[in-house]
């Protein structure tokens, strides 16, 4: 399911974005929920109890606190989704680019300039994150945040940066097909490693957070050279 947050003091404004989200998830076979918001309060406390949105709608200039602080608040909290930005102006176009921001939503809006934003932030979503199921929800992960993963019996536990871990119903073979980024290697039948957290090698894989991974014995020259190769080629690209 995809969750939508729309922040707006603007009840009629609330209200436009709900409509056209109505008819474009609708259009797109899309399952999804929407909650509204006045301000931003209201917002900080739902994510605090562990909400989430995988999108939020949020308008700059309301009254105090502005939309742009409300979303340095949503970053400071640790909200990692997408924010867009709805505006009649893009003179905050530096401030979005510190927070993170999708870009912008522009007023008056319309059913086209909707249904574009949606497209790209959609398609944002499911090339730079990993969508897993928790209980009754699908989160999406940055893929550049999953520091590694490994099997545990019948289930994955997968481990993200900030020491957040999910258990996921899948074979440690499926998951490998789906992190296909040159950055993540099967070094083991148990584990699944993003090189960039790896910050020493030997015998196993050492991670930043002291972490241990450890590498299939019969495989350990290939798979060190692998990972130096790795790391050569990021070298080189800076």
């Amino acid at each position: 399911m995809l969750r939508v947050a729309i922040c707006d003091d603007s009840a009629l404004e609330r209200d436009i974005l709900a409509d056209f989200l109505s008819h474009y998830c609708n259009a797109h076979a899309i399952d999804y929920s929407c909650k509204m918001y006045d301000s931003g309060e209201p917002l900080y406390y739902e994510l605090g109890d562990g909400g989430w949105f995988d999108i939020i709608l949020l308008d700059i200039l309301m009254d105090p606190p502005l939309g742009i602080d409300v979303a340095r608040r949503l970053r400071e909290i640790g909200y990692k989704g997408t924010i867009v930005f709805c505006t009649a102006a893009l003179d905050f176009a530096p401030d979005s680019f510190e927070v993170g921001a999708s870009g912008y939503l522009l007023k008056p809006y319309t059913p086209e300039t909707f249904e574009r934003t949606m497209h790209r932030v959609l398609s944002d979503i499911v090339e730079n994150t990993y969508a897993i199921k928790n209980r009754l929800q699908v989160l999406h992960i940055p893929r550049e945040e999953i520091m590694y993963v490994e099997s545990h019996n019948s289930q994955c536990i997968l481990h993200q940066a900030g020491e957040k871990t999910y258990t996921i119903y899948k074979k440690l073979s499926e998951i490998e097909q789906e992190l296909t980024a040159p950055c993540f290697l099967r070094c083991h039948q148990s584990f699944l490693v993003n090189m960039n957290y790896v910050k020493a090698v030997d015998k196993d894989f050492i991670l930043t957070n002291d972490d241990v991974v450890l590498i299939r014995k019969k495989n350990l020259k290939e798979l060190r050279q692998v990972y130096f190769d790795y790391c050569k080629q990021i070298h080189n690209r800076y």
